[in-house]
């Protein structure tokens, strides 16, 4: 057989796709491609529905075929033409009990004809019916959903009225009200029911299992239903002609695509009789047959031949049974919960293909993979889906807190759209498909690490013979798993799981079983199976001295020989007391300590300058006032050249690590420097405003005489000024980057340029020496300052490697080695851009290599058109991480391609170090080749893979490896806010910690 692998789509083919419109700020972070994938993998088809009510589309079809079969069950059958007469009889009776529309009905049967009548019946009334299978369903529920539903009347069987709960309502026997003559014409009956209302009220109401508590009303529309049912692949093919198994509980949210699937689109439904023998015996006779996987796995695949299309849903589907159905049938594996209508996501799954999945969204619907602040993720990175479109239910009946938390406005459709939190996890494939990665609630914590349960079973149900499989916490420290059938091989099991998952996904047992445990609604009853695990119990603790013999050591692997498992039991120590702990907040960190300070030193100036007369009625003294401004303006300027901050590092970290470590951590907030830097930018501005406004009071008065030329270039100047610093206030530099790249840039020469003729002009209105001016020689410092890097910009080669889509290796040898911990700036046009990467030299090795990671359209651009030249200016510029020389040892935190600024140190070894680094699959994203360099500086580093372990607390697993390697000091390389969240945590404890400064 030959494996046709799907193609990458690419953005010529997104482009014919349709897409959401969605504000371009919202995708801002993406790449161009992956906002176009996001905006087009995303929503399904628009395909209006031919109908708008589930009845209103049986009653065309009883119309249009009157004697073809509508349902059969043990031997009965009734005609399109029957069940419609029938139930328009009982839909006129629950009107005549004073059902109303908008009112819910009760629906308390068992599976058979009756059945859907009561169901066709309350929709004709104009009701919503709320189905309990009244067989199983214990008293306590049907007395909670009869109470949360506010059923008016109850309909149910005549062998079940009895055993009912009391709840005083009117009932109906439905099998006893149908062996009743009919009373009148169809047409005199029709005459009592409700014409058509709109499509979002209600059609039922189902409650789910209530695993958490008591179970939660969700409230189904027929434009709900409707959307999903009507359209394909959502119809399965159903239609006159076609015979449809209905095995499910009445009671789930899947027995209504059996069910209404069928009458909506002229279909033979075919009710299972009881036990296992029924499900089997409808199976053989049905063209579509929609099951759970639990339940699908249980039918005998070989005397189904005939079936045309079967669907599953539910819980996930494995591998072996999607292989064998799909071998004979149209086979389709669907996700989605009930509150958004049965399922939003299909797949037809072709093994030639191979590829098992969910698909994309059903037709005018929509999904996005989110992060947890809602924002959109790259394709490929795991995130939580959201349900969009005319899929998301109207919320839980009777609980506005519940519907408040799943339910929220859609901000990508806009509008009054809702979308709805499905808790199941997911992410894009290259080919628009959704790739199912378990739920929010199946991701557990087992000793320290997080396994994602679906993961463990996934592998278990590739083991030959196995058919299924669950895998179960048993405790804090144990996982427990049951397969399907008997005759599973366990020893087997547990070597697919080593060569598959880390030790810690190692079950402590595995128990093959004939056949695993089902609840009412097909499901896998994982509470029965954990009943089970507790009845055997836990033989042995899971074992700690074995785990080192599990769990390899060479220095290739990703796994820290200082073992982890247990960071999240680590209780951090009491916070300082509050006056201390408010000094290490972000509001008071020393970068705005420094912006405070200059404000301080210029309020004295000013206070100085008040008391020395620099304003009187006759004179202003626009010299001094002048001086100040462009002292101000220079620092800022100056705190910024390379040369200064490589000098500021330098005099830093040269304190010797044996002086007290409270000295040494102030030393190592020399970075935060930027605040002499916006403090200078925003005084300087603020001073030649009160020169311009000096001067016009004076021009005004009398009290100077400057010519306009100085005038008009002082107010000039203030506009540019005010203008630079507006755009660099970070919701606008957020919002419009490149417009504050173009304003900073060239409003920065700009100003030079003017402050140069402003000199000049100035000094001759007032007769002035240009050499003995403090001004003049500032804006030479400045000029020099500015010009200096440009004197090195020069065009240089460059070799790019890229291990994956999201990550280019740049190497550079054009004569310069910088040090470690140094950045370097690239541009491809060196007037309107330049990014700045950190360094990372090899020891022994002429020239560096850079990490570049996929950040936005830049780096995208790189990334996918890889240059061979590229500009480089200015020298290597000493960052953040050189600090590390000030601590007998530190801790190094990295997030993805945090990895890029934190190597150096590893490799130069600058300081004693441990490096925490969290990312997803390391070596498929960065290379082995790069993972093996860590390795071997680093062979006990913590490289957690999130992609397997989930995120880590990253404040609890710092101060594991203080506590458990001795450091003085965490330095974190992340994004904004995991780097201020570790910062913070650590410095409030009181360990010293050390993280960039995101300043404009």
């Amino acid at each position: 057989m030959t494996i046709v692998e799907p193609e990458p789509i690419g953005l010529p083919e997104l482009l014919e796709r349709p897409r959401i419109d969605i504000d371009p700020d919202v995708l801002q972070h993406l790449t161009p491609l992956d906002q176009r994938r996001f905006q087009t993998f995303g929503v399904g088809r628009v395909q209006p529905p031919p109908f708008s009510f589930i009845h209103e589309a049986f009653e065309y079809w009883a119309q249009v075929q009157p004697d073809a079969p509508a349902v059969h069950h043990e031997g009965s059958t009734i005609t399109y033409h029957e069940l419609d007469q029938h139930s328009t009889a009982l839909a006129a009776a629950l009107v005549g009990l004073g059902v109303d529309p908008g009112d819910a009905v009760a629906l308390y049967v068992r599976r058979g004809i009756p059945m859907v009548v009561g169901m066709l019946a309350a929709l004709k009334a104009g009701a919503c019916y709320v189905p309990q299978d009244a067989a199983i369903s214990p008293a306590s529920t049907l007395e909670h959903v009869t109470k949360v539903s506010n059923a008016k009347v109850v309909l149910t069987l005549a062998d079940h009225h009895a055993e009912l709960p009391h709840s005083g309502l009117p009932t109906i026997e439905i099998d006893r009200f149908m062996a009743e003559p009919l009373v009148g014409t169809h047409d005199e009956r029709s005459r009592h029911l409700v014409g058509l209302r709109s499509p979002d009220d209600r059609c039922f109401i189902l409650f789910t299992s209530g695993t958490t508590g008591q179970p939660n009303g969700v409230q189904v529309t027929h434009r709900n239903i409707c959307n999903i049912l009507l359209t394909d692949p959502g119809n399965l093919g159903m239609g006159p002609g076609t015979t449809v198994a209905q095995i499910l509980n009445i009671a789930f949210d899947m027995a209504a695509w059996e069910t209404l699937g069928a009458l909506m689109n002229g279909a033979h439904l075919l009710i299972r009789g009881s036990g296992r023998a029924g499900i089997q015996e409808v199976a053989e006779r049905a063209d579509v047959l929609i099951a759970t996987p639990s339940i699908l796995g249980s039918i005998d695949a070989e005397r189904c031949q005939q079936v045309v299309t079967a669907a599953v849903a539910g819980e996930p589907c494995p591998q072996p049974l999607a292989d064998t159905w799909s071998s004979f049938s149209r086979f389709y594996n669907s996700c989605g919960p009930t509150e958004t209508t049965i399922i939003n996501t299909a797949h037809q799954y072709r093994p030639e293909i191979g590829g098992l999945n969910i698909g994309g969204p059903t037709p005018n619907n929509t999904v996005y993979v989110l992060d947890e602040n809602l924002h959109p993720l790259p394709i490929g990175e795991v995130g939580e889906m959201w349900a969009g479109g005319d899929c998301v239910t109207s919320g839980y009946v009777g609980n506005p807190e519940l519907t408040a938390e799943r339910y929220r406005p859609d901000p990508f459709l806009g509008g009054s759209a809702m979308m709805f939190r499905t808790r199941d996890l997911g992410a894009w494939t290259e080919t628009g498909e959704l790739a199912h990665h378990g739920r929010t609630d199946d991701q557990v914590k087992v000793r320290g690490f997080r396994v994602e349960l679906g993961s463990v079973s996934t592998v278990l149900e590739s083991v030959e013979g196995c058919t299924a499989a669950a895998t179960l916490k048993y405790d804090a420290r144990n996982l427990v798993a049951y397969v399907q059938p008997a005759t599973v091989d366990p020893d087997e099991c547990r070597a697919a799981l080593a060569e598959a998952l880390p030790y810690y996904c190692q079950p402590t047992f595995i128990e093959p079983v004939d056949a695993l445990p089902r609840t009412d609604r097909g499901k896998i009853d994982k509470r029965l199976l954990l009943e089970w695990a507790e009845t055997r119990g836990i033989e042995e603790p899971a074992p700690e001295a074995d785990a080192g013999a599990q769990e390899p050591k060479q220095p290739t692997e990703l796994i820290e020989l200082l073992d982890p498992a247990g960071y999240d039991r680590v209780t951090l120590p009491k916070q300082l007391p509050l006056y201390r702990r408010m000094w290490k907040s972000r509001h008071l960190m020393h970068y705005n300590r420094l912006v405070a300070l200059t404000v301080l030193v210029n309020l004295i100036v000013l206070w100085r300058g008040i008391a020395a007369d620099w304003w009187t009625s006759e004179s202003i003294n626009v010299g001094a006032i002048g001086t100040v401004t462009i002292a101000n303006l220079s620092a800022a300027i100056l705190i910024r050249q390379q040369y200064v901050i490589n000098l500021l590092f330098r005099i830093a970290t040269a304190m010797p690590t044996h002086w007290p470590l409270r000295l040494r951590a102030i030393g190592g907030k020399v970075y935060h420097f930027g605040g002499i830097h916006v403090g200078g930018s925003v005084m300087g501005t603020l001073w030649f405003g009160v020169l311009a406004g000096s001067i016009l009071w004076g021009q005004a008065n009398g009290s100077t005489e400057l010519s306009g030329p100085t005038v008009a270039l002082t107010i000039a100047l203030v506009a540019l000024l005010v203008a630079i610093i507006i755009f660099a206030l970070p919701p606008l530099r957020a919002k419009y980057h490149d417009n504050f790249e173009k304003v900073h840039r060239f409003g920065g020469w700009t100003s030079l340029a003017l402050f140069w003729i402003h000199t000049l002009v100035f000094n001759r209105d007032v007769n002035g020496s240009l050499v003995s001016s403090v001004s003049f020689w500032l804006l030479i410092a400045v000029t020099i300052s500015i010009i200096l890097p440009w004197t090195r910009l020069r065009k240089v080669p460059v070799e790019i490697v890229r291990p994956s889509n999201h990550v280019a290796l740049a190497r550079f040898d054009y004569g310069v080695t910088p040090f470690a911990g140094s950045a370097t700036t690239l541009s491809r046009n060196p007037l309107t851009e330049w990014h700045s990467f950190a360094n990372v030299p090899q020891p022994g090795r002429e020239g560096y290599r850079l990490t570049i990671s996929r950040a936005g359209d830049w780096t995208g651009s790189f990334i996918d058109d890889a240059p061979d030249h590229i500009w480089v200016k200015g020298i290597p510029t000493a960052g953040v991480g050189n600090i590390d020389k000030l601590f007998k040892k530190v801790v190094w935190i990295a997030t993805g391609s945090g990895i890029g600024p934190t190597l150096p140190h590893l490799l130069a070894e600058t300081a004693p170090a441990h490096l925490v680094w969290a990312t997803r699959d390391p070596r498929a994203t960065y290379g082995d080749e790069l993972v093996d360099e860590i390795l071997e500086k680093q062979p006990n580093a913590t490289i957690w893979d999130t992609t397997a372990n989930g995120k880590p607390d990253m404040v609890k697993l710092a101060y594991w490896a203080v506590l458990a390697t001795g450091a003085e000091a965490v330095i974190t390389i992340s994004n904004k806010s995991l780097t201020w969240q570790v910062v913070e945590g650590m410095e409030r404890i009181g360990v010293p910690a050390y993280g960039a400064i995101w300043d404009s």
